[in-house]
């Protein structure tokens, strides 16, 4: 018979095992983790020391996966309190876990359910920064399905408002776990195969925002919280009219009359920022990328599959991906020996196979291509040749009898059809057999000899488009190319098996960059199409192959709805406007017709292009995430943060404060081609000084307000031109045409006037558009004088049809002399 001395004693020890298990599990918790986050990636955490040593610290970082909160317990020197939603701890897996980390947990409940009880958790999150603790915290409150971040809710600011220590806010971000097992990107949360072994993760603390303790009494109210503030950029006015100091760099919030912390929407940005800082470190180790297309070009399964269709001879023709790569080796060696030390190389030709197996090749070589722009002129094309130092263009017999190309003796000029014909089937045979029974990597490695290559590396010259002045060359690296290809294809959502139709040209930085590089490196198909204005030819060609995606302008809108059916667009997902305003009746106009809407996008050529743009919403199970906003531009593509600067200080601005946009990110130019002093001051601190007028909308979206060498000065006021430019075409409702331009010349008595330049069509309609402008708001300054406006037969426009301002200011100054 047992004793029951025994079986007390059992008890005992299995109480005191308990107990100690309890106590010890905690402590235990965060070296078992740390060794999980090991097994499962490989770490690189930027800016430790970002994190003070003591005292509250609320971390604030993006949300992508479903263990962000992993990575951020290994990442974080000190030891975290996670913010988690009572949801999570419905699931009894979870919940028994979660009891474990009790200590480093703060419940925040349901709001529709427990209204009060998110008032107790915001409560406990304050007491937990004002004992000194790291608090980590997802403002977005739910994981994003689209890849970027969603707008901030303004828990942050009344949680400052309850502290009443000084706290530190540090903007973080992590990168490598989008598309991951357990995100959201490239399927299903589980149900995907890891696209690698312990992937490659990083995480950088941002630039730390000092936020001091409310003033007391000035806090909020523990029984009467103060109603939230409205969202709109209004909401970041004080009580006078003045929008508050930015709090970035500076410290947050302020000791006046009331305590104002850092808005919620700034903080994002402050995250947006950090994670364009890590995006340019990371840069370092991305796969450049004519080495990509080397490796998904020499995959078996995608060996036969279709890669280009070419439209640039006049007919289809359809190359398999082998054909491409082994076009591209031919190629490459027939210009090895001929291009010799020349590093600059031009290239002459339209959008098509020729110019991306050009393209490529002399990416392979470790040139510089210099697109050359076969639609700008004699004096432009000679300026760029110039400016580069371009010895040897490479072109086509054909092309060259439609568009001849004046160059100096000196220039030499290398066909394509004497490469193609110099290539011995034997070279054919060879060269396929190594594409076929060779590895991706070893054809880059051993056979080409790509990983020589590095990111800072030259890749491409592309010539401004001269709208303001003499074309500049604009460098841009491997990295910035790179970046942005990987960037795009993250926020494009463009995937293999899709068809991309390309009409840009390959001297615009968007065709190089988006209608090339992309489908090269995604992989997907790839149909060129050379003259975009052909819009029949274009309506036809994209019904035949089925685009799902096309970069287009709004000038280029305007020739489809005309002349294309209305089942020539039917299978587009997604089609993207940029170098031009996107008026919203075009947007309701084409969507009407052809069943897809036009989403407007944003770049420069000196940020490799692109910068952001609008996307289709996301709605899974009722929530919706908001990803087009009409009137603006969209939000910055993944890794590029933009932010508006005083023009006169260039001190940053909050949101919703309308100054100049500045971008930052591993998109950022190298510089302008010999022209150190210029790139210095576009170029400040990483920041690009876009030129633009904007502002940012609290949700991340991008609005451009003008251009700020659009402006006139007439009697001390600044006239915004594109903004009057906007009015007078929105009073005679054109439907987006343009029909009319204004332009400033000089003026001896008031430093400037205002010129129009219009149609011949509205003449009789004029005089009443003159007189109807005051009564829209317009101040009487702003009317331009009926004197002052003269007719043209057609509007000046570049080849993307973007208003040639240069030429329109020349033109303007000709005809108000009088001349």
């Amino acid at each position: 018979m047992t004793d029951p001395a025994d079986v007390a004693l059992a008890l005992i020890a299995v109480l005191v095992l308990g107990g100690a298990l309890t106590w010890a599990l905690p402590s235990l918790l965060r070296p078992v983790l740390w060794l999980v986050a090991n097994g499962l990636y490989r770490f690189t955490v930027y800016h430790r020391s970002r994190v003070p040593a003591q005292g509250g610290v609320l971390v604030i970082p993006n949300h992508v996966s479903y263990v962000d909160w992993l990575v951020l317990w290994v990442a974080c020197p000190r030891p975290v309190t996670f913010v988690l939603w009572g949801r999570y701890y419905r699931n009894p897996i979870l919940r028994f876990f979660l009891s474990w980390a009790r200590r480093n947990t703060v419940r925040v409940a349901d709001r529709t359910t427990h209204p009060h009880a998110v008032n107790s958790s915001l409560k406990q999150i304050a007491a937990a920064l004002d004992a000194g603790r790291v608090v980590v915290m997802f403002p977005e409150g739910a994981l994003t399905r689209t890849g970027n971040m969603l707008p901030f809710g303004r828990g942050i600011e009344r949680i400052l408002k309850l502290t009443t220590t000084d706290v530190t806010v540090v903007p973080t971000c992590t990168i490598g776990l989008w598309n991951g097992f357990f995100s959201h990107g490239a399927g299903r949360v589980l149900w995907k195969w890891p696209k690698a072994f312990r992937p490659r993760v990083s995480v950088l603390f941002g630039e730390a925002i000092k936020v001091p303790a409310p003033p007391e009494g000035k806090g909020e109210k523990e029984n009467n919280p103060s109603p939230t503030p409205p969202l709109s950029g209004e909401g970041l006015k004080t009580e006078e009219g003045s929008a508050p100091p930015s709090f970035l760099g500076k410290g947050g919030g302020g000791v006046g009359s009331s305590f104002l912390p850092p808005h919620a929407a700034d903080i994002r940005l402050a995250v947006q920022e950090a994670t364009a800082e890590l995006s340019i470190l990371e840069s370092d180790h991305l796969l450049l990328v004519h080495r990509r297309f080397v490796r998904v070009a020499s995959k078996l399964r995608r060996l036969f599959r279709p890669a280009i269709v070419d439209y640039s001879g006049g007919s289809a023709r359809t190359l398999t991906w082998a054909k491409v790569l082994v076009g591209v080796l031919c190629v490459t060696r027939f210009l090895r020996s001929r291009v010799g030390e020349a590093q600059n190389v031009g290239i002459w030709l339209p959008t098509g196979l020729g110019s991306a197996l050009a393209n490529i090749s002399v990416a392979f070589l470790g040139k510089t291509s210099v697109n050359l722009n076969y639609t700008a002129g004699t004096a432009a094309v000679r300026s760029a040749v110039k400016q580069a130092g371009v010895r040897v263009v490479i072109t086509a017999k054909k092309f060259t009898a439609r568009m001849p190309l004046d160059l100096p003796d000196d220039v030499q000029l290398i066909y394509l059809e004497d490469a193609l014909e110099s290539v011995t089937k034997w070279q054919r045979i060879s060269a396929f057999l190594l594409v076929l029974l060779l590895p991706g990597w070893a054809i880059d490695y051993f056979l080409l000899g790509l990983s020589k290559h590095r990111p800072d590396d030259v890749l491409t010259i592309v010539f401004s488009s001269g709208s303001t002045g003499e074309p500049k060359g604009v460098v841009l690296t491997h990295r910035n190319i790179t970046a942005n290809t990987d960037a795009s294809r993250h926020t494009l959502e463009v995937v293999p098996g899709e068809t991309l139709f390309g009409i840009l040209p390959f001297f615009h930085s968007f065709g190089y960059t988006v209608c090339m590089w992309l489908p090269m490196t995604v992989p997907c198909t790839a149909v060129y199409f050379p003259d975009p204005r052909q819009a029949k030819e274009v309506g036809d060609i994209a019904r035949t192959y089925r685009a799902t995606v096309m970069a287009a302008t709004a000038t280029f809108l305007r020739f489809y709805i005309r002349r294309c059916g209305p089942d020539d667009f039917r299978t587009l997902r997604l089609i993207i406007c940029g170098a031009e305003k996107l008026p919203v009746k075009l947007q309701d106009e084409f969507r009407a017709k052809f069943g897809v809407l036009p989403l407007e996008g944003y770049g420069c050529t000196e940020l490799s292009p692109v910068v952001s743009c609008n996307m289709p919403d996301v709605n899974i199970g009722g929530l919706l995430q908001q990803r087009n906003y009409r009137g603006t531009v969209g939000q910055p593509i993944f890794g590029v943060c933009t932010k508006a600067f005083d023009p006169n200080t260039m001190e940053p601005l909050p949101i919703g404060a309308e100054g100049v946009l500045c971008s930052k990110g591993p998109n950022v130019m190298a510089g302008y081609l010999k022209q150190p002093e210029k790139t210095a001051l576009v170029v400040r601190g990483g920041w690009y000084n876009t030129g633009d007028a904007g502002l940012i909308e609290p949700e991340g979206f991008i609005r451009i307000t003008g251009r700020l060498s659009r402006f006139a000065k007439i009697a001390g006021e600044m006239i915004p031109l594109e903004r009057l430019d906007d009015e007078m075409h929105d009073a005679l409702a054109t439907g987006g045409d343009r029909v009319l331009a204004v332009a400033a010349v000089p003026d001896e008595k008031r430093g400037e006037r205002l010129v129009v330049l219009y149609l011949p069509e509205i003449e009789t309609k004029l005089g009443d558009l003159l007189t109807a402008l005051p009564k829209r708001g317009i101040p009487n300054l702003w009317v331009p004088d009926r004197r002052d406006c003269y007719p043209v037969d057609a509007m000046p426009v570049l080849g993307t049809g973007k208003l040639d301002l240069k030429k329109l200011g020349d033109l303007a100054k000709h005809l108000a002399s009088g001349a």
